[in-house]
């Protein structure tokens, strides 16, 4: 305990403990423990009120890798990474999922596992705070975190984000004990962190930064055994291992992610700039505005309404605990925190902060949060001789707070938000597919349309809930307002709301007939099962539609250093330029042409000796025309090109260059018949 009188942090000691107080602490400590679990299980499917794809391709992926013999999509057995949405991003929270992946599912099972890992946190700090900071308030640790927003509503979901964070306060705890009393503690300490690194992407640096920080200030402990600090070096190199070798064989991989996620470190900007937008974020990142008061830049669904991430009335105590962590920086102790601290934005910080890629964040805010607690409660044990009652009334606040905040989730979580869409909540996933499940039951003879556009990843949410093969198709009311498709009474579609509306609106529907309405939580309609027919003079109506987008369009372009005019069939995604602007990450894709025809016009003759497209991972041919300024025959080339995971390049070589000023590229996706998108990245030449 610390006196404020005696100097910020010398140290007071303690009245003799009579021999019950320890077994009360215990009991204390149990209750709090309770409380967490409580405040972490109860009503799990219920709230947070959406499940989102992130949570259910857990247990899929660890289902596929049952049923596959433990082996990968590409036959690999045990792989480090899973893909989900394209990007690797899935490692240690599916393999956790094998516990109950081979059950029936359930969003209680999904959530459940990792909500009950989560105690770990609390756990960690407890004993950090009990062996390591000699606390006489230890056990006031679980109610702490139990009163934390962000953390309450992260550690009820499967998001990889919860666990990677107890993962890294189990490996902070681990590293007090080699530091400060064990040393063959250290592998511990970095099996806990090869965890956490392997379970989130942002905490990769975090980790890896923690790790070289308790490196540096704690290197003369660590050279005085040299037998641990071989043992700790084997231990990391084991760890590390697999990662590096993924990385080799997947060496575009961390550049995906990247591009996927939009990171500026991908754009083509000066260095010096990109690194000022790193600074940028790293320091909103520590920024108490964005932590303890409620913000409008996260997500709603991540955060819970009209509070900050971190609870208001631990600002003080938190910021009281750094300031003794830093006047006590010499205690290796202390250090710990303030590195944890200073770490804990850096992943988020390469992308943007949000408080998933930074809920890191609560293992130092609590734990500084705890010791600023325990030297409040000793200034009034030696002030007013009120040491006892402080931390009773302390718990008996923590307790209220946490169950009328767990309460209040409950009862108007629902309510919170009015957007239950994709730009929202995204709720409904268990009810809309129940409710496909009890129809079909009921009308066999009849079939589901389901619209995917209200989620993320809707096929994934399908066979979670409904098992393979899905019994329904997915699929968009706009392709039967774009082509005339086959259209029965036997079909049913189900449609948003903002899509029902569409859909009568377009003038090209009648006889519409709702077989059922989904209410939203707050009672609007969220999802229309609905029967339709085509008007009489459909076939009229789409003929017309077709020729008129059938019609090229005509831009002009910069490229090469002149303008170029580019004549292309209509495009659904991106704009013209950007498959000219020396930009791999910029992406175009045909509305319904296939092939894709480029036919460029140059202002002034052009040396042509090579022409590149970069495609994706769809099975492609590419046919180029060139011709020659001086009017002699026109030059025809065609490669092929079976995919690829990564953005690349098909290049057609020219046996001998050729001025030209007429260029017409045919990017044909071979697998897909006409309508299709085809995807270009980029066009060059040399």
């Amino acid at each position: 305990m610390y006196n404020f009188d005696m100097g910020f942090l010398q140290e007071v000691k303690p009245k003799q403990l009579d021999p019950h107080t320890p077994r009360r602490e215990w009991w204390l400590f149990a209750g709090g423990l309770a409380l967490y679990l409580l405040t972490r299980l109860v009503a799990l499917d219920k709230f947070p009120i959406y499940f989102f794809s992130d949570e259910a391709i857990q247990t899929l992926t660890a289902s596929d890798l049952l049923h596959n013999g433990l082996h990968g999509p590409a036959g690999n057995l045990l792989p480090v990474f899973f893909q989900n949405g394209g990007q690797y991003n899935l490692s240690v929270s599916v393999y956790l999922q094998l516990l109950v992946a081979w059950l029936p599912r359930s969003i209680w099972l999904t959530r459940g596992l990792p909500a009950l890992l989560s105690v770990g946190l609390p756990l960690s700090l407890t004993f950090a705070l009990k062996d390591y900071y000699k606390v006489k308030g230890w056990w006031l640790a679980p109610w702490v975190v139990s009163t934390i927003p962000c953390w309450f509503l992260h550690s009820r979901t499967a998001f990889e984000t919860a666990l990677g964070t107890t993962f890294y306060a189990v490996f902070l705890y681990f590293y007090l004990r080699y530091r400060l009393k064990d040393r063959t503690s250290l592998p511990l300490a970095l099996l806990f962190g090869a965890l956490a690194f392997y379970t989130y992407s942002p905490l990769e640096l975090v980790v890896v930064l923690s790790g070289l920080a308790f490196l540096i200030v704690d290197w003369r402990y660590h050279w005085q055994d040299k037998r641990s600090l071989a043992v700790g070096a084997l231990a990391l190199i084991v760890f590390a291992l697999p990662f590096a070798l993924f990385r080799w064989d997947n060496r575009d991989s961390f550049t995906q992610h990247l591009s996927m996620l939009q990171s500026y470190w991908l754009d083509r900007i000066p260095l010096v700039q990109k690194l000022g937008m790193y600074l940028a974020r790293y320091v909103k990142g520590l920024n108490p505005l964005y932590w303890f008061f409620y913000n409008a830049a996260d997500l709603v669904r991540h955060q819970m309404k009209g509070m900050g991430h971190l609870p208001l009335y631990s600002l003080p105590l938190m910021l009281l605990g750094l300031a003794l962590a830093i006047r006590n920086w010499k205690q290796p102790a202390w250090r710990v925190p303030l590195i944890a601290l200073f770490c804990a934005p850096a992943g988020a910080a390469l992308v943007d902060l949000q408080i998933n890629r930074a809920l890191v964040m609560v293992v130092p805010a609590t734990l500084l949060a705890c010791l600023g607690l325990q030297h409040l409660f000793s200034w009034l044990e030696v002030k007013l001789h009120r040491g006892n009652a402080a931390p009773l009334v302390t718990l008996v606040f923590l307790g209220l707070f946490s169950v009328g905040m767990t309460a209040w989730a409950l009862v108007r979580g629902p309510l919170w938000y009015p957007d239950y869409g994709l730009y929202g909540m995204q709720w409904g996933a268990k009810e809309v597919f129940d409710a496909s499940r009890e129809y079909l039951d009921t009308r066999p003879d009849e079939s589901i349309e389901m619209s995917p556009s209200w989620a993320n990843a809707t096929d994934v949410l399908a066979r979670y809930f409904l098992g393979d093969p899905v019994p329904l198709m997915l699929g968009s009311i706009e392709e039967y307002t774009l082509y005339q498709k086959p259209l029965s009474r036997q079909q049913v579609f189900v449609l948003s709301p903002n899509e029902y509306d569409w859909a009568l609106s377009s003038g090209k529907f009648t006889d519409v007939e709702i077989v059922r309405v989904l209410p939203w939580p707050d009672g609007r309609p969220g999802f229309y099962f609905i029967k339709l027919s085509y008007v009489d003079n459909i076939d009229a109506i789409f003929t017309e539609e077709l020729a008129e987008r059938r019609k090229p369009e005509t831009e002009a372009v910069t490229w090469l250093g002149q303008t170029v005019t580019v004549t292309h069939p209509k495009l659904d995604i991106g704009t013209i330029a950007a498959a000219f602007d020396g930009d791999t990450n910029t992406l175009i894709r045909s509305f319904e042409a296939n092939p894709l025809t480029l036919e460029l016009s140059v202002t002034e003759p052009v040396s042509v000796a090579s022409v590149s497209v970069w495609l994706g991972n769809s099975p492609t041919q590419l046919k180029v025309s060139i011709t020659p300024a001086d009017g002699t025959e026109v030059i025809q080339l065609t490669a092929q090109d079976e995919g690829q995971e990564s953005v690349h390049p098909l290049t057609l070589q020219i046996a001998k260059p050729v001025m030209t000023q007429q260029m017409t590229l045919e990017i044909l996706s071979l697998n897909e018949p006409e309508p299709a998108h085809v995807h270009v990245w980029e066009v060059g030449v040399r």
